[in-house]
């Protein structure tokens, strides 16, 4: 969006569900008899708001998008060649989980294109369905990421076995105990010895580091499938809504939970992903020639 900050404040202050929180926290406020300790409170709770809501570009599309505007493309600020960075992840990912990602994505268009067709009936949502699919992007985009992460981790843990590991610690161990007896009979404690203490405790970290891995493993399988079944719901979802602002509220909610799920999976090493936040355009069609992608199987009709 081109529209300043000021701009932005106003038309979060405008939104009627802010409006009727406002009003109806100034009406408790003068008839609570505690004007002095109900008003504050509500300006503060406004300002945190304002300063958090109301200058969330997601949430700003959702205004325009309610009011029958339209979106600038502009204000998306993608990095350019989403096409490259979808391939990137996509040429990462083990064949299943590839086919795991494209089934999912069909699955999301084909709901897309069944609300179109259902806008048919003589109610223009155009600008609805324009939000829909860039919401559906942006959480496909995530859950592709945790499908890298995921990848990622397991391509990790095959490189290198626990058992070879401790197996290095217990020989190092053995060696160590070798070096004191030394040391002892001398009565000064040698370079070699440091040596290996300090090699012990870098093995030790990475067994630790190795079982971390492990345990983050077995939670990205777990949250990828809360994930899919998440975006299936929103989808599911945005079939019978129109109330767009609420649908962005759940998503910014749903894709910070993500985000969070994305930085807990990230091994030192194991970062394959693209930092951009603007996610390309899956659902829209433009990657399908880039990325060799067949479109979605059409609606059956009844």
């Amino acid at each position: 969006m081109k529209d300043g900050f000021l701009a932005m404040i106003k038309r979060a202050f405008k939104w009627h569900w802010n409006l009727l929180a406002v009003g109806a926290g100034v009406a408790f406020g003068l008839l609570s008899g505690h004007p002095d300790v109900v008003l504050p409170a509500v300006a503060a709770a406004e300002l945190l708001y304002l300063g958090t809501m109301g200058v969330n570009p997601r949430f700003q599309r959702a205004l325009v998008l309610e009011k029958g505007g339209s979106l600038s493309s502009s204000s998306s600020g993608a990095k350019s060649n989403p096409a490259r960075q979808f391939s990137k992840l996509m040429a990462f990912l083990d064949p299943r989980d590839a086919e795991r990602f494209a089934m999912l994505r069909d699955r999301c268009a084909a709901l897309l294109e069944l609300r179109r067709q259902m806008d048919t009936d003589g109610t223009d949502d155009s600008k609805g369905s324009e939000f829909r699919g860039e919401s559906l992007d942006r959480m496909l985009w995530l859950y592709l990421k945790l499908l890298n992460q995921k990848t990622g981790l397991a391509r990790f843990l095959a490189s290198c076995s626990s058992e070879d590991i401790k197996a290095e610690l217990a020989m190092s161990e053995r060696q160590l105990q070798q070096s004191e007896t030394e040391d002892k009979a001398s009565g000064i404690e040698g370079r070699l010895t440091v040596s290996i203490r300090e090699r012990i405790k870098t093995i030790r970290e990475r067994i630790a580091n190795h079982e971390k891995a492990q345990s983050s493993l077995s939670l990205a399988e777990a949250e990828i499938e809360k994930t899919e079944q998440q975006i299936i719901h929103l989808c599911e979802v945005g079939m019978t809504t129109r109330d767009s602002a609420g649908l962005s509220t759940r998503i910014d909610i749903i894709s910070e939970g993500l985000r969070i799920s994305e930085r807990t999976f990230t091994a030192p090493g194991l970062d394959v992903l693209a930092d951009d936040e603007e996610a390309p355009a899956i659902l829209s069609g433009s990657l399908d020639s880039a990325m060799g992608l067949e479109s979605p199987p059409p609606i059956p009709e009844r």
